[in-house]
């Protein structure tokens, strides 16, 4: 056999595959492949891929296609596409009935007296579940705004104080869900630019080891992912660009055109709307958990709040959107 034929060989079997497995094996891979098995015939991958670069006509054919099956083949030796986000939404199991939703504590920056006060009524309605819709962590040394040395002191201790207190929310109400905000990306998105220079730290950035503890139950969601509590989806709010503003529930749900619930903005509001059809579809941006007057925004119409939603096993919902004012619910 000649050069040519191994490499007709090795295409063939994995165009095959391709098609089989509705994936792409690019032409660089199958090189390294092809001189793997015969390191006697080819002295180095760029041999290999120049032979098969050859086999394929990739050496300036005008070959002009004729037929749906070649262009099948060729389609399956092109180099996969890059996928930045996998969109895939976390589904909460049908066991759990009643969730606790909290957001926005910015760890060392939350309100304590509001943080017990909605932990409290989550254990009173006996929620099952707790879902953080974003910003659990802030990383205030990673922001862009000017660092007062004082307040840096207390995020020494953020990784230790955001275990301890998910594990008092595991403990408390059994299932914990994390879905990453915009502020707990402070870390890796540091942390992966500085890889660029420094490959060595790549897979450091990953916030669910930051925050794993002994006996850790809590899943991580990605940002860009919905989570999905019955027909109520959950985002926390930066993942739409504008789409906050005043009217901040009334905003997101023009852009999810569902039942959405968010986080993000500190407010609390609903909106409501009915379809054509008569199907009703509502909005929650639900109130936060940390301090109301941050240094970089001290003049501002946030509000404490929570939300607990109980859902059935069809999967409708009820909403509770609390606000919480000097500890009192409303």
């Amino acid at each position: 056999m000649t050069k040519s034929d191994y490499a007709r060989e090795i295409v063939q079997r994995y165009i095959d595959l391709a098609i089989q497995h509705k994936k792409s094996y690019g032409k660089r891979f199958i090189a390294t492949v092809l001189q793997s098995e015969h390191p006697e015939i080819f002295k180095d991958t760029e041999e290999a891929r120049s032979s098969i670069r050859y086999v394929t006509g990739a050496f300036g054919s005008r070959e002009i296609y004729k037929t749906n099956e070649q262009l099948t083949r060729d389609f399956a030796l092109l180099e996969q596409p890059a996928i930045e986000c996998e969109l895939k939404p976390y589904i909460v199991g049908k066991q759990y009935h009643k969730a606790f939703v909290i957001n926005d504590v910015h760890s060392r920056f939350h309100d304590r007296t509001a943080l017990e006060t909605a932990i409290n009524n989550g254990v009173k309605n006996k929620c099952d579940i707790c879902i953080i819709n974003g910003d659990l962590l802030d990383f205030y040394q990673f922001s862009r705004f000017d660092k007062n040395p004082n307040i840096l002191q207390y995020f020494y201790s953020e990784r230790e104080w955001a275990q301890d207190f998910l594990l008092l929310l595991q403990k408390t109400f059994g299932k914990v869900v994390f879905k990453k905000g915009n502020h707990d990306l402070r870390r890796e998105l540091l942390l992966q630019r500085k890889a660029m220079d420094m490959p060595e730290i790549q897979g450091l950035e990953n916030i669910a080891d930051y925050v794993f503890f002994d006996n850790s139950t809590v899943d991580v969601v990605e940002d860009y992912n919905l989570i999905e509590f019955g027909r109520l989806n959950f985002i926390h709010g930066h993942e739409y660009q504008g789409g906050g503003g005043i009217h901040v529930a009334y905003n997101r749900m023009t852009k999810a055109m569902d039942n959405v619930m968010s986080a993000h903005s500190h407010v609390t509001q609903n909106s409501l709307k009915k379809s054509l059809t008569g199907k009703y579809y509502g909005s929650w941006s639900v109130g936060c958990l940390c301090s109301l007057s941050p240094r970089y925004n001290p003049q501002n119409n946030w509000n404490h709040g929570f939300a607990i939603v109980e859902k059935d096993d069809n999967g409708d919902f009820e909403v509770q959107n609390k606000t919480i004012v000097n500890g009192k619910i409303f």
